[in-house]
Formats: structure tokens, sequence, C-alpha cells
């Protein structure tokens, strides 16, 4: 790059702090940029570029065209491999129905186009044998993601924010850069970039709070709401990290059996003395956890069905249990408390345990 002008300097540097602190990579790398074509993920590409030599980097593009905004789509697309060529990268472009997928998982269009791009990332990375994947979340959607947890009523893992790195695989180097600092830096050296129509469209409750409800907070109440934002994040990072490790310690000493099931591959028995003598905070979690074990995902786990699975285990009814989504059941037996997850709907076995009872 033939510009390095302070405001290149300062955006390259902060980058790089952000790698180093939470060691996204390691030298040889092969680092997969998702590219959509907007300012921010044009500047991450720039920055891995930056430093390619410094690390051994191979790096490749990709892009995913959702369908969702016809011919401006098709031009982001054109626009991202044109800038590939350029820059003389490998690069992968991909094409799914967003729309379709939506409407055939019932899910919005957000989660949707979410989850469809990290299939295809993944995809890409697993067939071309790429390490990493890089993202260019930046500081102000971390905030905004965090104050739209807020205001749906998240647990604190919804208020920990945008991980910089997950799973060793997914890296987001410019976590900790500023908004204004990236289109600065893009300025500075006149690169470029594509805008998405669709982020004015304030249907979309994450673009409502970027156009419209953190303007007003910064204006009425707090300038620095952003950073507000991203400490007690922090805070709440740090604090549910230790106690992921206390539930990890008393999962375990409750842990009385995990094993293979006729119905299920997998079913969790837990101390019912364990669980209803320790704190309630930690009660909870460790629900949480072994519902998580059986299903792998806590995606419908609602609150509501923590708090019932908690009186499920002071109860004093012989026999009772709860049905959660998902095909999960929970019972008590003894002095156990079971997770398990049923082969058939919960529906259709209820009524198969009253026909043999019949018979």
């Amino acid at each position: 790059m033939k510009y390095k002008s302070k405001t290149y300097k300062t955006f390259i540097q902060n980058a790089c702090d952000t790698v180093v602190k939470f060691n996204m990579l390691d030298k040889k790398d092969k680092v997969l940029a998702g590219v959509s074509g907007g300012p921010d993920s044009v500047a991450l590409l720039l920055f891995l570029l930056e430093i390619k030599e410094k690390y051994f980097l191979e790096i490749g593009v990709a892009h995913l065209n959702h369908m969702l905004r016809g011919a401006e789509a098709d031009r982001d697309a054109d626009f991202v491999r044109a800038l590939a060529e350029k820059l003389g990268l490998p690069c992968f472009i991909g094409k799914e129905d967003v729309a379709a997928f939506a409407k055939e998982n019932r899910l919005s269009i957000e989660d949707s186009a979410r989850k469809v791009r990290y299939f295809f990332l993944e995809d890409v990375l697993k067939k071309n044998t790429y390490s990493k994947i890089a993202l260019g979340h930046n500081r102000d959607d971390n905030a905004e993601l965090i104050l739209m947890n807020v205001l749906r009523g998240s647990g604190t893992k919804g208020l920990t924010g945008i991980p910089p790195k997950r799973e060793n695989t997914i890296i987001r180097p410019l976590i900790q850069t500023a908004k204004q600092n990236i289109m600065k830096f893009l300025k500075s050296i006149d690169q470029t970039y594509v805008v998405d129509s669709s982020n004015n469209d304030n249907k979309y409750l994450r673009n409502s709070i970027r156009n419209s409800f953190i303007p007003l907070i910064e204006k009425e109440y707090n300038p620095k709401i952003k950073e507000s934002l991203i400490r007690l994040s922090t805070i709440i990072k740090d604090e549910d990290e230790w106690m992921g490790k206390e539930t990890e310690l008393i999962f375990n000493k409750a842990l009385k059996s995990l094993k293979p099931d006729s119905l299920r591959p997998e079913r969790v028995e837990l101390s019912l003395d364990i669980i209803t003598n320790c704190h309630s905070a930690l009660r909870k979690r460790i629900i949480r956890k072994a519902v998580k074990k059986i299903n792998g995902s806590l995606k419908k786990i609602s609150s509501k069905h923590v708090d019932d699975a908690v009186e499920l285990s002071f109860s004093t009814t012989i026999g009772e249990s709860i049905d959660l989504p998902d095909q999960i059941r929970i019972f008590k037996k003894g002095e156990s408390l079971f997770f398990k997850k049923e082969s058939v709907p919960l529906r259709d076995l209820g009524k198969k345990r009253k026909n043999e009872r019949k018979i």
C-alpha cells in the first residue's frame, strides 16, 4: 500500500492490537475473508493484506449473494469479484435464496441470512482447506447487538456481545474499531465500496436501533452510549466466563450418568440433592447445560422453561415431568433429575403410553 497517513497507520495498528490481544492468527494461516462489498468487509480485506507478510498468510475472498435485492445484489457480487481480481486473490462467489430458506424453516430474514451465510463460508473453508474465516464486524455492530439484546430481555450470554474469536476458526479483527474510523481509513486511501440499501430499512430491528434509537440516546441522554455498552459487555463477559467455570465444576459433581438410551443416544441424570442445594443462579445454569448436552442448542429454551425445571426439581409430586421444545422431557425419579430427548414428538409419545396402559 502506498498510502501511509496517520489515519491509515492508526487503523492498522488498532486492528493489529486486536489480533494480538485475542490471539486470532497463527503464522501461515489460510484466511478466508467474508466480503460483502460494504465498507467494513473491504477494510477488513485491506487490513489482512497489510499484515500478510508478517504472518505469512494465504488469503481468499468469499461472497454470498442472498438474492434479496435483485440487481443491487448482483452488483455487489460483481464488485467483490473485481476487487479480488485486482488484488490477485482467489474468489468464491455463492448464491442462495434466503427468502425461500426463511419460509421453509419459519425463520426471520435476518436469522436466515446469517445461517445461510455461515453455511456457505464454512463449506468454502472445508473444501479449500482454509484455517480461519475473517469477518468485518466492528465496535458499533457489537454495541448495537448488545442494546438489541437488552431490549429483548436477554440473559447474560446475549449481553456479552459479539465474540472476537469463536472456536479458533472465526475471527473479527475489527471488533474493537469504531465505524467512523473504518470510514476515515477508506477515505484516506480513496477506496471504493458498495452500500446495501436495505440497511436503511427500519422494519428490521437492528437497522432501527442503528439508525434511530442509538442516535436519539446519543443526542438526548449519553453521547458515549456505545462505549458504555461495550464496557457493560466486557464486565458481563468476564463474570459469565467465571460462572461458566463454576457451572462446569458443579455440573460434573452432580452428574450421575450420561449414557446411551433406547430412544435417544444420550440421557443426562443429575443429583437432585446437589441441584437443590446450590445457588439459584448456578442451578439455572446447570439445567441449561444439561439441556444443551442432549439437544446441542438452547435456541428454543426460554427462561420460563428453565424456571419450570427448577420448580420440578423442588416438587414433591411423584412421577411429575415437564416437556420442553425439541422433544425434550425432564422428569424426576428417586433422587435424580433426568433430561432426555425423545425420538418421537412428545404428543405422540404421550398417546402411545396412554394406549399401552389401556392394554
